[in-house]
Order: structure tokens, then sequence, then C-alpha cells
């Protein structure tokens, strides 16, 4: 399972590579797009169209990187205060709950495009956009965030039932105020040191 969600963990590593250059080229197309309109009086024309998709796809693979480098946004003014065994519990619900709201977002989502393909959808703006494009990539994002937090899952289970609480903590458990100090360094949050 550890090689799992180490391939899993460069998939994702990878993933933010290509959202990060997708955004960066969003940005400079809206940027010659500001500058066309202001100095010429043109338009480049589909900026702003292919920028929310950029975005959105960035996002979707951008999802499992986080869940990795446990870089969620968490509440943790309680959490902090149980026991150890307490919080590995709640981080195996976290992941629970959260594997059924992305379940769910990719059952929504499969259905959008599902309706794409149906009517052959395209945008209605001047690039006249096949949406099965920017929706696959998008829906296989969600996918692979979905998978991402079924191994991780899986791994805090076995954990939790070998009463491993420091294996956890290291997967899904809130950063400790010294690990988030720590990761503004050289090492990866989401791995053990060593």
């Amino acid at each position: 399972m550890e090689r799992l969600q180490s391939l899993a963990e460069t998939v994702a590593r990878g993933g933010v590579y290509v959202g990060c250059g997708l955004l960066i080229l969003a940005a400079g197309l809206i940027g010659v797009e500001v500058v066309a309109r202001k100095i010429f009086q043109v338009s480049v024309g589909g900026a702003d169209e292919l920028a929310s998709y950029a975005l959105a796809i960035s996002m979707a693979w951008g999802y499992a990187y986080a869940l990795f480098e446990r870089a969620h946004v968490r509440v943790d003014a309680v959490y902090v205060r149980f026991s150890p065994w307490l919080r590995a519990v709640l981080d195996l619900v976290s992941l629970l709950a959260f594997a059924l709201v992305i379940g769910l977002l990719c059952l929504r989502a499969v259905g959008v495009l599902g309706s794409t393909l149906e009517m052959h959808a395209i945008s209605n703006t001047s690039l006249g956009t096949p949406l099965v494009i920017p929706q696959s990539l998008w829906l296989l994002g969600l996918v692979f965030f979905l998978l991402c937090i079924l191994v991780l899952l899986a791994r805090v289970a076995a954990a939790l039932t070998r009463r491993d609480l420091a294996t956890i903590q290291r997967l899904a458990g809130a950063p400790s105020l010294s690990e988030e100090m720590a990761g503004a360094g050289d090492k990866p949050r989401g791995r053990p040191a060593r």
C-alpha cells in the first residue's frame, strides 16, 4: 500500500506542476488580453474562457497534492486537546467524510460530462470549445483525488487496527506547529523524515 501511495504522490506532484503551468499560461494570456485592449483596442478573445478551464483543471489536480501534504484547511482548536487515540479515530472519520463528499462530487461530475457528451455541447463563445475536453480533464482530477483519499483511508485504517498512532498522525493528522514551521523548509510535511 505504501508503494501505491508513493506512486499516487508522484502523480499528484506532476499534476500540481502541470496545473501551475496552466495557471501561469492563463495569467500570461490574460495579461496579453489586457495590454492588447488598452493599447491596441483589440481583444485576443477567449482568454477568460481558457483561464476558467485552467483554474478548474488545476484545482482538481491540486487537491490530491494538498491531501498528501496535509495542507487542506482544518479547524483544529479542539482537535489538539484530544488524546492521540481519539485524534486518530477523528482522522479516520474525516477521511471517510472526505471520501463521501468527493465521491458524490465525482458522481455529479460524471452526470455533467454525460450530458455534455449526449448534447455534443460546445462553449457559447467565439472559441466554440468542445466542453468534453475541459470537463474530462476536470473529472479525471476529481477521480484521481478520490482514489488518493481511498488509498490514504486504507493506510490509516490499517494503522488504526495495529494501534500505530504515529503513522496515522504522519499520514492524516493535523500538522503540529513544529511540522508547519518545518514545512517552510526542505522536508515535505506528508512524508516521514529520513
